[in-house]
C-alpha cells in the first residue's frame, strides 16, 4: 500500500496542524489541540476550529486547493519534482513554503528535493523561494535592494509580486500597469495596489511589481482569502462559477462583516466593468482575516482583459445573465447589481457620479503613465475602451432610473 503524504500546517510561525493525504485521495486536515487550546484563529472560514478532522473525499480542500500554483509556475514546479501537474497534494507539500495568506504547509521529511534547470533563469528564480502563486501569468516572488528589485531568495521573506510577459496576451504587464492607475484614479478614496514597472536582476524581461499587502514591515504574515476560498470553490474553472452577486451576499450575511465593505466592492466591480477587466473572477477578490471579522482587501490583479478578443464575456454572472458580453452591459444589470448589494438607487446614482467625476483625472493619469512607459497606443486604446463602455452603459443609467420612477408613479 502507497505511504500517505503528509505536510504540517502553519499559521504565520504557529503549528496550526496536519494535513493527510491518504492512499485513494481523500484528505484531511486535523487542528492540533496545542493550536485548539490557545485558542488560535481559523486558517479558513471554511476551516472553523474544531477537534474532529476534516475530511474532503475530492482531494485537498477547497482552502487549500486554492493555495497550489496555476499556469506556468504549477507545470514548472512539476518537472522540477518530476510528477504529474495534477498532483496537487504533492507540489503543495513541495512548494508550500510562502503561500498567498498567512498559512504555509511545511513537508518534515521530503522524499524528492525540486531539480532547478539553471539553464532558464526564469524557472529557477520562481522555484528557489519555494512560493506557491495562482494566475497562469508567469510570476515569482521578489524583493527589493536598494532601488533594485531581485527574485527572493530561499526562506526568505518576499515583499513583492513579480508579474512578467505572457506570450499568449500581448503587453499584459503594461496592460496591468496601466489599468490599475486608472483605477487608482476612478477610486482615489479606495485601497489598491501600487503598481511599479522595472527590471528585475536576472530576468531579462521588464515585470510589473507589486508590493504584497499580506506581509508587514516585520516580517508577519497578514491572512487573507480569495472569495473562491471563501465560498468553498476548488480552484481551476471553480472561479468562474458564480455571479458578482454572490460575494455580495457573502458580505451581507456573513457575520463579522461590515455593509460598509458591500459598497467598496461594489464600486470596484463598477469600475471593473467601466475599464474591461472582463476576467474579474472570484479569485480577483479577497478578504483579510481580522480580530474584529473579515474586511476587503485592496484591490488588484485589475487588467482591461476586454482589449483582447479572447475575453469578451464578463468572467461572472450578474444576476441571472450568464455569460453576458461586456458589450452588452445594460444600466438593468447594474441596477439589478446594486440591489444584491443592498443599494438604493440614490447610493447607486451617487457612485456613478463620483465615477463620472473622476474620469477626466483617470484619463489624463492613464494618458501620462503610457507616455512614461513608451506604451501611448496602449494607453489610447484603454481610454477608448474606456469612452465607449461609459457612453454604452453608464451615460445613460440616470434616465434608465428616472424611467423606472417614472413608470412606478403611473401604475
Amino acid at each position: 500500500m502507497a505511504a500517505a503524504l503528509w505536510g504540517k500546517v502553519y499559521y504565520n510561525t504557529t503549528f496550526a496542524g496536519v494535513l493527510r493525504q491518504e492512499p485513494g485521495g481523500r484528505c484531511l486536515f486535523t487542528y492540533d489541540p496545542s493550536y485548539l487550546e490557545a485558542r488560535h484563529p481559523a486558517i479558513a472560514f471554511t476551516l472553523p476550529p474544531q477537534p474532529a478532522p476534516y475530511f474532503c473525499e475530492q482531494g485537498l480542500h477547497p482552502f487549500f486547493d486554492n493555495l497550489v500554483a496555476e499556469g506556468w509556475l504549477r507545470n514548472a514546479q512539476a518537472r522540477a519534482l518530476k510528477v504529474d501537474a495534477n498532483d496537487r497534494f504533492e507540489l503543495l507539500l513541495a512548494f508550500g513554503h510562502d503561500c498567498a495568506g498567512a498559512v504555509s504547509i511545511v513537508d518534515p521529511a521530503p522524499l524528492v528535493e525540486p531539480s532547478v534547470d539553471v539553464g532558464d533563469p526564469l524557472a529557477m528564480a520562481a522555484l528557489t523561494s519555494r512560493a506557491s502563486l495562482s494566475g497562469i501569468q508567469p510570476k515569482l516572488l521578489a524583493v527589493r535592494d536598494g532601488d533594485r528589485y531581485r527574485p527572493a531568495r530561499s526562506n526568505e521573506t518576499s515583499t513583492f509580486i513579480a508579474k512578467l510577459p505572457s506570450g499568449a496576451l500581448r503587453d499584459i504587464v503594461e496592460n496591468e500597469y496601466l489599468s490599475t492607475i486608472a483605477c487608482r484614479a476612478l477610486l482615489p478614496d479606495d485601497e489598491i495596489v501600487s503598481p511599479v514597472i522595472a527590471t528585475l536582476e536576472g530576468i531579462k524581461e521588464r515585470a510589473l511589481l507589486v508590493q504584497r499587502f499580506d506581509r508587514l514591515p516585520s516580517g508577519a504574515k497578514r491572512h487573507f482569502e480569495e472569495f473562491n476560498q471563501l465560498l468553498g470553490k476548488r480552484s481551476g474553472d471553480g472561479k468562474y462559477e458564480a455571479s458578482y452577486d454572490d460575494m455580495a451576499a457573502f458580505i451581507l450575511k456573513t457575520l463579522g462583516c461590515t455593509p460598509v465593505d458591500a459598497w467598496r466592492l461594489f464600486q470596484r466591480i463598477l469600475v471593473c466593468f467601466l475599464i474591461g477587466n472582463t476576467d474579474a473572477h472570484l479569485k480577483n477578490f479577497a478578504m483579510f482575516h481580522t480580530p474584529d471579522g473579515l474586511r476587503l482587501t485592496p484591490a488588484y490583479d485589475l487588467v482591461a482583459a476586454a482589449l483582447y478578443p479572447e475575453y469578451p464575456q464578463l468572467a461572472l454572472a450578474v444576476g441571472n445573465a450568464a455569460n453576458l458580453a461586456l458589450s452588452a452591459l445594460k444600466p438593468k444589470h447594474i441596477v439589478a447589481l446594486s440591489k444584491a448589494y443592498g443599494l438604493d438607487t440614490a447610493v447607486l446614482t451617487d457612485a456613478i457620479q463620483n465615477l463620472d467625476r473622476h474620469r477626466k483625472m483617470a484619463e489624463k493619469a492613464v494618458a501620462d503613465a503610457a507616455e512614461s512607459i513608451g506604451e501611448a497606443r496602449l494607453g489610447q486604446s484603454l481610454l477608448d475602451l474606456m469612452e465607449h463602455r461609459w457612453n454604452g452603459t453608464f451615460s445613460s443609467i440616470g434616465q434608465y432610473l428616472s424611467t423606472k420612477q417614472s413608470d412606478a408613479g403611473t401604475e
